[in-house]
């Protein structure tokens, strides 16, 4: 595996699943049986996306099989905040692997034209060690698309609003963003994710930014 899934080959694969052998994720190319065991638990027999039947698996549904996990582009590493469960890949002396991973810390730097600089602070679940990588190693869990979501129509609106009343952009942007900063009433953690994604977003688009 390389660092970093390619989304236009692998976008035909909707789930990934984690092998007993190594604790490590992969994709499920296909689910060739299911069973079901005398506690009633269901398992799957899967083959694993470029591996033969040698290397099939039973797996448990419930915790070894999940919706597969999202390649970041360079714009959504807004979208990575703290606490997040992620899929990040580790290299090895021995082998190179996608673990679970757990972002620790999100250091935000400027784009460029080699795309997304920001860093991340992870420690993996497996082994509890930690590591700084970036974005490039980190698939998100679709869980968090609600993020992008909710920013995409943040700034839709904010746009508009901005063209009809003529506000200049930039100081628009930064009164929002600290409006958001420093609300202390309790709200939902959608909204305390938002706010936080709309710092991250506002902090990397001092310069443009290419996808690479």
């Amino acid at each position: 595996a390389g660092a970093g899934r390619a989304t236009s080959e692998n976008s035909y694969m909707e789930f990934e699943a984690k092998s007993a052998r190594d604790g490590a994720w992969y994709d499920v190319g296909t689910f060739l049986s299911h069973r079901y065991l005398d506690k009633g638990d269901p398992e799957v027999l899967v083959r694993f996306s470029g591996f033969g039947p040698d290397e099939d698996e039973w797996l448990d549904v419930r915790r070894q099989v999940r919706q597969r996990s999202l390649p970041c582009e360079a714009s959504e590493c807004v979208a990575v905040l703290p606490g997040d469960l992620t899929l990040c890949f580790q290299e090895g002396k021995d082998q190179a692997l996608y673990f679970d991973a757990h972002v620790l810390d999100a250091q935000r730097r400027r784009h460029d034209v080699r795309g997304c600089r920001c860093r991340f602070l992870v420690r993996y679940d497996h082994d509890q060690s930690e590591e700084i990588v970036p974005l490039r190693k980190i698939c998100r869990r679709p869980e968090t698309d609600y993020r992008l979501l909710q920013l995409h129509a943040a700034n839709d609106s904010t746009a508009t609003d901005q063209k009809e009343t003529g506000v200049d952009p930039s100081t628009a942007n930064a009164e929002t963003v600290d409006a958001s900063a420093s609300e202390t009433t309790p709200r939902q953690q959608h909204n305390s994710d938002v706010a936080m994604v709309a710092q991250a977003s506002h902090a990397n688009v001092s310069q443009p930014v290419k996808t690479m």
